[in-house]
């Protein structure tokens, strides 16, 4: 039986971390953001969701200067919405700190993933809510009906981001900001041996 808690008029980021501590450890995991003051719970990610999740993250990983890393789930202070990003790339320096959640402006890079539950959120709210606090560079990752990159960059002075670009199976992005990488679609999901070995 979960917990009761008086709701209050606008949530706060300590109010949702005490709500989310305070459930039974066997509730199947969800994702609890504020937007506005007003708490969203979505879904826990399928499968597909996850496997092109870690495969951003290793395409990242590899070409990260030591200076950065890429972490995730984490959440990021947008006062007064607090929202957690499938991925974010942010300076090393926040180990040991325990910093939570994690400033905007020690952003540089933040990663959706699309799920069926967040499409929306993730075409629109999240990218409008990063955009308005200053990260640099926003990605949007769909995995239906194939796997594609959207890239997205904050034009200097601007709180909207501009597309850069996007790319589907077969097509590498090149690109310059926030730093220089290479993303071949094709690595970011099994190859087809890998997949016929399930």
């Amino acid at each position: 039986m979960q917990p009761q808690l008086d709701v209050p008029r606008e949530w706060t980021y300590a109010e949702l971390v005490a709500y989310v501590e305070s459930l039974p450890h066997d509730v199947n995991p969800h994702s609890y953001e504020i937007v506005d003051g007003a708490l969203v719970v979505t879904p826990s990610p399928d499968a597909d969701h996850e496997i092109v999740s870690e495969g951003v993250r290793a395409v990242i990983r590899a070409v990260l200067p030591r200076e950065n890393v890429v972490i995730g789930p984490i959440d990021i202070d947008l006062r007064p919405s607090y929202r957690t990003p499938d991925l974010a790339v942010v300076p090393a320096g926040l180990f040991g700190t325990r910093t939570r959640p994690i400033r905007p402006a020690d952003v540089l890079l933040v990663v959706e993933v699309v799920s069926p539950s967040s499409v929306t959120t993730d075409r629109i709210t999240k990218p409008a809510q990063y955009a308005a606090a200053g990260i640099p560079a926003y990605w949007r990752v769909e995995t239906t009906p194939e796997v594609s990159l959207t890239a997205y960059a904050l034009p200097h002075g601007a709180s909207v981001y501009a597309e850069v670009g996007t790319w589907t199976a077969g097509q590498t992005a090149h690109l310059e900001q926030p730093f220089r990488i290479d993303v071949p679609i094709d690595r970011l999901t099994p190859g087809p041996a890998e997949v016929g070995q399930r």
